[in-house]
């Protein structure tokens, strides 16, 4: 044992020779900006009723400052405190030197330590000598050793010899790295050591404000957290950045990065050590796996044990405790380092990365290295490898922005693919002449969209063109079947099984689904978009959201509210599951939900402030920006009033001409001049429509050949309004009498009860009171079946005195019903919950209570099944239920039963 601790080639002098360094045995003074943290010090609070406190995490984790507070708090208590900072030339005979000294400064009387038996004996015989002093002292005694994992290994495993056989009255605080090889298990069995980590020495966010003196913003602290993640040297680097951009323009604050990363934390790394960590440096984030594809090697987990002594700077990833990631501020250090030393090297790398992410179909990521690695040729093959119609169909145009962000103008000119990419980037930033100049230019050199660069892909090129063309006519309103099928063959140019093929079955599809729900072709589109699922792959989420969107849509085109609420309700769950960072995508479930709710006179709570960013959908489908434009001013007259909505209106028709998109400006156009008229300003709506040049005559204005059925609808809806206003109430009732026929054909439920509510005004202004009860009538059949009574709400004053007259007579059973149920909602258009049943919807309500079937509750009550339907339907309405026994329950509740 003397052998081990024994160092014969020294030559000792006595404990008081000038070149023992007095800074060894003093605790530093706490810095400038410390900050006391009242948790932290409390688990320490207990340092002298144990054996071993040991602070262990990376350096510049401040566990030299937290246990030299501690230590000044004990030895202002009276105890005898000794410090002792240790360095890897410490050896076992200068370490126990050391240690007498720095007890000798703290205090303690050694006098029983002669010098001659001291000089004389070994470490281990000095280490007894030292330790019966510290008994005979009695009062509890700290030792704190500093970065106990620097000085050589034996010199460790005296300190461990020491901690075993020290005195009951000495306890012990240490500070290091990594565990230099203690064996810990017998004091921690029996209670006897506290372990505090990185992650109790981390800053809270209350930590980081008290440490910045209050002086931060929100946004500030929410930045610095995240950047530093509550590493106390991060933190000192930031402070001292913010100090000097504040006193002095251009301050090197690269200073304290270097002194306390480069000159700390790096200082004892071996070469094979410190050239790993750089190059790990490269990785965003640390997974073993792909380390040893990147580096071709199979020693990706001995990498990363190599770096334990990083522990709290390299933290697991949520679900993956495999993969780590290294703090941001070590990070950028090092790839500034690698920078320096070795360009080539980092090039290289992200090269590396870029490829084996890109095999993963890590897209961004895989760009991000491409870029960083200056190599515009691999950055260029990458996003082409998907082209515009798959990173769409993956991740919608918010993939296809991501990927514009690195397109220069050097890349574009030669992938004519990704200047089609290009053409959607200038549509979605509102710059619509840009856009099809760029699209007739890659026509124009490839000979109508038919031949890609060398070594390009022809079939996948037609595809992405025909994707662009589409959205840049405007969500495919001038576009039709035959237009699609005409523009894509049959095989794309591809041969039959390839995935070329593959994705030209599929954007047939998708396409024609769109296309048809525009022209209210919906079984034709319905049918297209379940042959498009069918041929997605797994990771097509944004095409099976679109398709569900499209879905839900022509269901409540139709009126059939359960499928279209089980379209969005689908499109909903893809969306949180697959892009939950998307608020467009978010606002556009709302937008639709609450479109259909508004039909339904059933306003739903949507904030006004999730409207502000519709302009941010023009580039996309036009359902979805006419959609919410048509909710948004709705709300917004519900909020703000009618002066609010023209501002709307005219602020969008505005943002829209500038695009050049004819098709939606004149949906927006028409839109305002409804509004116009509705909000008594008759003579500006015609001024407007006369602007705008918007058809006059029917055949026009009912075109599903060139229009969607929506603009189509706003179009003649508008145009009725107008006529209606303007006292030309015949022409406008045989427009609003035409609306309908297409409507029924079409199977266009929502417009025909509009064209009707329509035609039922039109009639009444003109003096046809029979024509419109008939109207009425006809509105209140429909209605058994979808209860989209908005259309009537709209037209208050003319269907509150038609309902009135129409009760006034004859009527059966079931049209009764449905007129009083009308005439409530007319006379108090937002009540939706809480109201009366009527006696038939009560006595409906017992039956289904009693667990009876539509058929069972017809023949009790002696009405047909449809009439139970009806009923049923009000009482969902009334209740806000969705299901026959909730209800119930909400009746019971209320009650309206027993």
């Amino acid at each position: 044992m003397d052998n081990l601790f024994a160092d014969p080639n020294l030559a000792v002098p006595d404990v008081s020779s000038a070149w023992l360094l007095k800074s060894k045995v003093v605790a530093p003074m706490p810095p400038t900006a410390y900050v006391r943290r009242g948790s932290l010090l409390q688990r320490l609070d207990g340092i002298l009723e144990r054996r071993l406190t040991v602070l262990q995490a990376p350096s510049g984790f401040g566990k030299t400052t937290v246990l030299a507070d501690v230590a000044r708090i004990q030895k202002d208590r009276g105890y005898v405190v000794a410090w002792l900072s240790l360095d890897k030339e410490d050896t076992p005979g200068v370490f126990g030197r050391y240690v007498a000294y720095a007890f000798e400064h703290a205090g303690l009387d050694l006098s029983l330590l002669k010098d001659d038996a001291w000089s004389s004996s070994s470490a281990v015989q000095q280490s007894g000598m030292l330790a019966r002093a510290i008994e005979a002292h009695e009062a509890p005694c700290l030792l704190v050793l500093d970065e106990v994992d620097r000085p050589p290994r034996r010199t460790v495993h005296m300190v461990d010899l020491l901690v075993k056989r020290a005195p009951e009255n000495l306890h012990f605080g240490m500070t290091f790295r990594s565990d230099p090889g203690f064996d810990l298990a017998p004091h921690m069995l029996h209670g006897g050591v506290v372990l505090i980590g990185a992650r109790h020495l981390r800053f809270s966010k209350a930590d980081i404000a008290r440490f910045f003196d209050g002086n931060l913003s929100r946004a500030e602290l929410a930045t610095i957290d995240k950047r530093t993640e509550g590493w106390p040297v991060a933190l000192v680097v930031c402070r001292k950045q913010r100090a000097d951009e504040s006193e002095t323009d251009g301050a090197d604050t690269a200073t304290p990065t270097e002194n306390y990363i480069g000159k700390r934390l790096l200082r004892d790394l071996s070469g094979a050590d410190r050239t790993a960590l750089l190059e790990l440096a490269v990785f965003d984030w640390i997974e073993p796996e792909l380390v040893e594809e990147v580096l071709g090697s199979t020693d990706g987990m001995v990498r990363l044990a190599a770096l334990s002594w990083l522990d709290g700077l390299l933290t697991c990833t949520e679900g993956n405790p495999a993969v780590r990631l290294l703090h941001p501020l070590v990070r950028d250090y090092c790839l500034e380092l690698l920078s320096v030393e070795d360009p080539d090297r980092k090039r290289l790398l992200h090269k590396g990365i870029a490829l084996a992410l890109a095999r993963r179909v890590q897209l961004e990521p895989a760009w991000r290295h491409a870029s960083a690695a200056g190599d515009g040729q691999l950055l260029a093959e990458l996003i082409e490898r998907f082209g515009v119609f798959q990173l769409w169909l993956r991740d919608g145009m918010s993939r296809l922005i991501s990927a514009g962000r690195f397109l220069t103008p050097e890349i574009l000119a030669s992938y004519p693919r990704l200047e089609l990419l290009q053409c959607l980037i200038l549509l979605l930033s509102l710059k619509f002449k840009e856009a099809c100049e760029l699209l007739d230019a890659v026509s124009l050199k490839t000979d109508g969209f038919k031949r890609d660069r060398k070594d390009g892909d022809a079939a996948s090129l037609a595809i992405d063109a025909v994707f662009a063309q589409v959205a840049l006519e405007g969500g495919v309103d001038r576009a039709s079947p035959a237009d699609i099928e005409a523009l894509l063959p049959a095989d794309g140019g591809a041969k039959e099984g390839t995935e070329q093929a593959g994705d030209c079955t599929s954007a047939r599809h998708v396409l024609l689904c769109m296309v048809n729900h525009d022209r209210a072709r919906f079984e034709e589109s319905w049918r297209h978009g379940v042959l498009a699922q069918s041929h997605f792959g797994e990771d097509a989420h944004f095409g099976r959201v679109f398709v569900n969107l499209c879905q839900g849509m022509s269901a409540m085109a139709q009126g059939r509210v359960e499928e279209a609420s089980e379209g969005y309700r689908r499109a909903r769950k893809d969306i949180r599951k697959f892009f939950d960072s998307d608020p467009l995508l978010a606002m556009s479930i709302d937008v639709l939900k609450t479109e259909l709710d508004l039909e339904r006179n059933r306003e739903r709570a949507i904030q006004q402030r999730a409207l502000k960013r519709l302009p941010e959908a023009q580039g996309a489908w036009c359902n979805i920006y006419v959609a919410a434009t048509a909710v948004s001013v709705e709300l917004t007259f519900a909020q703000d009033g009618k002066e609010a909505v023209v501002q709307l209106l005219t602020r969008a028709v505005e943002d829209v001409n500038a695009t050049r998109a004819e098709s939606l400006g004149n949906h927006l156009a028409a839109m305002l001049a409804y509004y116009l008229v509705e909000l008594g300003y008759p003579e500006e709506a015609a001024a407007e429509w006369r602007a705008r040049g918007l058809p006059h005559r029917p055949a026009e204005l009912l075109d599903l050949e060139k229009q969607s059925w929506r603009t189509m609808e706003m179009l003649s809806c508008a145009r009725v309004r107008l006529l209606t206003e303007q006292g030309e109430n015949v022409a406008a009732e045989v427009l609003a009498s035409e609306l309908c026929g297409v409507a029924s054909g079409r199977g266009l439920t929502r417009t025909l009860m509009r064209g009707l509510a329509l035609s039922m005004a039109a009639a009444h202004g003109g003096g046809q009171t029979q024509r419109a009860l008939g109207r009425l009538v006809e509105f209140l059949a429909l209605a058994r079946e979808v209860d989209y009574v908005r259309p009537l709400v709209r037209h208050g004053a003319t269907s509150q005195v038609l309902l009135q007259q129409l009760l006034a007579g004859d009527l059966d059973e079931d049209t009764r019903g449905v007129a009083k149920s009308m005439l409530a909602q007319v006379v108090e258009p937002s009540r939706v919950t809480q109201e009366h049943f009527s006696s038939r919807e009560l006595e409906v309500l017992v039956e289904v209570g009693r667990g009876l079937r539509n058929k069972e509750i017809a023949s009790h009550l002696g009405i047909s099944d449809e009439g139970v339907r009806f009923h049923l339907k009000n009482i969902y309405r009334k209740t806000g239920s969705s299901n026959r026994m909730d209800a119930v329950r909400y009746a019971q509740s209320m009650g309206f039963l027993s």
